[in-house]
């Protein structure tokens, strides 16, 4: 039996142009982005925030690598998804260690802050926060040593 309208006309289901419209609102939407290197804004020397060892706050970030402390990787892809203050950024990398080691997979997320301050670590339980090292910075002896070693390998 049809249902009728107080003016008389037919009523229409209106779950299945519910249902139509939020599947299509699904398939619209896209959660990953895949690049291959590094955001050019987040290249440079980042230093880790106060209360950090020296030796371990220096990571070097370039298109195609990641010099840190543990490793120079190479980077194999990186994954952009939204956030609630912008894109986080997933690398996914193939590294050797500083013993020249084998090579290893592994993730390095980067979720900004801002443009001169960023999270970075394997896993977002271990994130550290890291500032953009300014010219200044790398005139501090302990530091240029480090960065320069870092930088010469590639």
């Amino acid at each position: 039996m049809t249902k009728v309208s107080e003016m008389g006309r037919p009523m229409r289901n209106p779950v299945f142009p519910a249902v139509f419209a939020h599947l299509e609102s699904h398939v619209a939407t896209a959660d990953v982005v895949r690049h291959g290197s590094i955001p050019e804004s987040y290249a440079g020397t980042w230093i880790a925030s106060a209360g950090t060892e020296l030796d371990k706050s220096v990571i070097v970030l370039s298109a195609r690598t990641y010099v840190g402390p543990e490793a120079n990787c190479s980077v194999d892809m990186v994954s952009q998804t939204a956030g609630a203050r912008g894109s986080i950024y997933s690398a996914h990398l193939q590294c050797f260690s500083e013993g020249g080691g084998n090579k290893t997979a592994a993730n390095l997320i980067i979720w900004p802050e801002n443009i001169n301050r960023i999270a970075v670590g394997p896993e977002f339980t271990s994130l550290r926060i890291s500032d953009r090292c300014s010219a200044t910075c790398r005139t501090e002896p302990a530091l240029s040593a480090r960065i320069g070693s870092a930088v010469e390998r590639y």
